[in-house]
């Protein structure tokens, strides 16, 4: 009899020893598992911006402050086959569309182009992908001219450093380099030229302006001179609201 109670008693000092190990094997296992802040979280969220594919290029403007540009990996969801479907004529190339996308920020990589970008933007699902317009946040347009019979537009971009005439009309789309404009008794005079030789010459007006097919009424009025072709329409400045349409 006492030499069951002895060790039952052995066996219960024995236990007692061991459990502060197991407690601290536990602990040390949790440690093992905490996320490494330098890794890439690869739980997805979604990133809204400017989305860029061509020839060498594959890049993901992030809308925030200041802006990030990602290379992108879309292998997961064809985000370029969206920029395909949507850069149609009238565009140019490497023409940015307006892309919403589920992702995650994989890290710097040593691989060709994407080397030369601080991350990597791994997109697994595409939310939407449309064409840019005076609405679009990170479009850093300064002005945005609309005519219509035939339908025209220019785009003064001064962050690209051009300006795009696209002429639904003729279906061209002439391209040309940006400079400031002039600026005198509230006119805003463009000059501009292009490899092709061609001359474009925009006058933006501070005056109110119609564009004859809807109730919206425009800051500005405007006048392309495009090699002596005279277009007339309204220009809309980065900024301009319209509470008057959605």
């Amino acid at each position: 009899m006492k030499t069951s109670i002895l060790l039952f008693c052995a066996a219960f000092i024995l236990q007692a020893c061991n459990t502060p190990d197991k407690q601290t094997h536990t602990a040390d296992s949790v440690k093992t598992v905490v996320k490494d802040e330098t890794q890439a979280d690869t739980v997805p969220t979604i990133f809204k911006g400017l989305y860029t594919f061509g020839n060498e290029i594959n890049t993901f403007r992030h809308c925030g402050s200041p802006e990030k540009v990602y290379w992108v990996n879309d292998s997961l969801a064809s985000l370029r086959d969206h920029y395909e479907k949507t850069h149609r004529f009238p565009s140019y190339p490497y023409e940015s569309v307006y892309a919403e996308v589920k992702g995650y920020l994989a890290g710097k990589s040593k691989l060709g182009y994407a080397s030369g970008y601080e991350n990597v933007l791994i997109v697994t699902d595409i939310i939407k992908v449309e064409a840019k317009n005076f609405r679009t946040e990170c479009y850093n347009y300064e002005f945005i001219i609309l005519g219509n019979e035939p339908f025209w537009s220019v785009d003064i971009i001064p962050g690209e450093q051009r300006i795009v005439l696209k002429d639904v009309g003729v279906e061209k789309v002439h391209e040309f380099i940006y400079s400031p404009a002039l600026i005198k008794e509230g006119v805003h005079r463009y000059e501009a030229t292009n490899p092709a030789n061609d001359k474009l010459i925009v006058l933006i007006r501070e005056e109110k302006c119609s564009d004859g097919m809807s109730d919206r009424q425009y800051n500005y009025s405007a006048e392309v001179n495009f090699n002596g072709k005279i277009y007339k329409g309204c220009a809309i400045k980065k900024g301009d609201s319209f509470p008057d349409r959605p």
